[in-house]
């Protein structure tokens, strides 16, 4: 792969460190509006993908579908769980994880325990009617087919299955069209009926709780079977010894490079000096890239960037350019010979204006009451207390030079590279 000179690097390192002025323009006055409250729930269940046979790959995310598919009553007419829901004012979203089935609920605090007691009537007796294992089927095959043709979910697919450390892990997370055509319904039965159990349930709440949510969370375990579905280990996962290039083709997508390190979890004291490096990596990426101003921010995030994310179950950092905005590799290069010098200990200066950056692309990320969400059941499961997001902004402030050095030369180093060639011809 090739990667930019090391005096390029350094140029940037120092235009990036130097610290400038901030202008302030005066303009009219802020117009505020009031915001209402809203209140997230989120329910986790043993049902995951380590949860499966490999016999029965893609069970997990059909039981989500059919559960978000059930029909329920709500105001005389039967409507599928994820609409009624909705006409009741909330929103609902399940999703399908290595080691858990998370079940998102969120509508306003008045709302909830309504909306519970909704998603409880289904969980009581999911549909699995032919006529809904029929449909759920399609709507898999659907999904697996619009994912083939994505070249970020390819990469990130070729990654997860590559840090799979046990045979169920490393299947495809929606099944294959192959394993989703010949599930039974009698094995979805079987799979909603060991792994959605009352003594599993881990509920977490952001936003405010009102009177009669607790009951209403309470009547929800009691619509689960009692008891705990039977535990499964997974071997704990080491820093890799050795890059390794994963590589597929598909000549109809522009290519797609992302690199994969081992990253701390939220909870570890090195996450803040993560998360400044990773600031200094989109700034790497940003100034390689060269493009023009002005084009749409949601076309750069998606053409290039570093992200956080948890892969064969462990946090990963990504690194990703696409050939969107020219020669991939030369992105990834840079960034690459980038993290060779900061774990050198060659970052000197101020960083400050990084610091600033991590700060507010962190705050930006848990705005997301979602994600404030996950990341409060990570702190909480940890032992932890208080506020996490103000303890990392807090603790981003104190990161230092040598602090960069050293996550970087612990976590930035043997990467796992997921190629995509697409027709451009780029990533070489």
């Amino acid at each position: 792969m090739k990667r930019l000179a090391p005096f390029a690097v350094a140029l940037l390192l120092a235009a990036l460190c130097s610290p400038q002025g901030v202008r302030a323009e005066s303009g009219s006055g802020a117009a505020t509006l009031p915001v209402r409250p809203v209140t997230f729930v989120q329910l986790d269940l043993r049902a995951g993908l380590n949860r499966e046979r490999e016999s029965e790959n893609g069970v997990a995310a059909l039981d989500a579908h059919l559960l978000a598919r059930t029909p329920v009553e709500v105001g005389g007419l039967s409507l599928p769980l994820q609409d009624a829901i909705r006409s009741e004012g909330g929103d609902l979203n399940i999703h399908v994880h290595d080691d858990r089935v998370a079940i998102e609920l969120a509508g306003l605090p008045q709302a909830m325990p309504t909306l519970i007691d909704v998603l409880a009537t289904a969980m009581n007796a999911p549909d699995f009617s032919l006529a809904a294992l029929t449909e759920a089927r399609t709507a898999l095959l659907d999904r697996i087919a619009e994912r083939g043709q994505n070249n970020w979910e390819l990469a990130t697919e070729m990654l997860r299955r590559s840090f799979a450390r046990s045979g169920n892990l490393a299947m495809p997370r929606d099944g294959t069209p192959f394993s989703i055509q010949h599930l039974s319904i009698a094995q979805a039965q079987a799979f909603y009926r060991w792994n959605y159990r009352r003594g599993d349930l881990a509920t977490t709440i952001v936003g405010e709780e009102t009177p009669g949510l607790a009951a209403a969370l309470a009547r929800l375990a009691g619509a689960l079977p009692g008891g705990k579905s039977p535990r499964v280990s997974s071997p704990s996962l080491l820093l890799d010894a050795s890059s390794l290039v994963l590589r597929t083709t598909r000549p109809t997508l522009s290519t797609m490079i992302v690199a994969s390190f081992l990253a701390p979890k939220p909870t570890s004291a090195d996450f803040p000096a993560m998360l400044v490096e990773a600031a200094l990596m989109k700034r790497i990426l940003a100034e390689t890239a060269g493009l023009p101003k002005g084009l749409d921010a949601f076309y750069i995030r998606r053409s290039y960037g570093a992200r956080y994310r948890s892969l064969g179950g462990r946090p990963q950092l990504l690194l990703y350019a696409s050939g969107a905005v020219g020669r991939p590799d030369r992105l990834i290069g840079g960034a690459l010979a980038l993290s060779q010098m900061i774990g050198d200990g060659k970052l000197h200066g101020n960083i400050n204006r990084l610091k600033a950056q991590a700060i507010g692309d962190f705050a930006r990320q848990e705005s997301d009451p979602r994600l404030r969400l996950r990341l409060l059941r990570i702190y909480r499961a940890a032992g932890g207390t208080g506020d996490p997001v103000a303890k990392i902004i807090a603790a981003i402030t104190k990161v230092t030079p040598a602090d960069l050095a050293r996550v970087a030369k612990r976590y930035l180093v043997h990467p796992t590279i997921a190629v995509v060639q697409g027709s451009d011809g780029s990533g070489s």
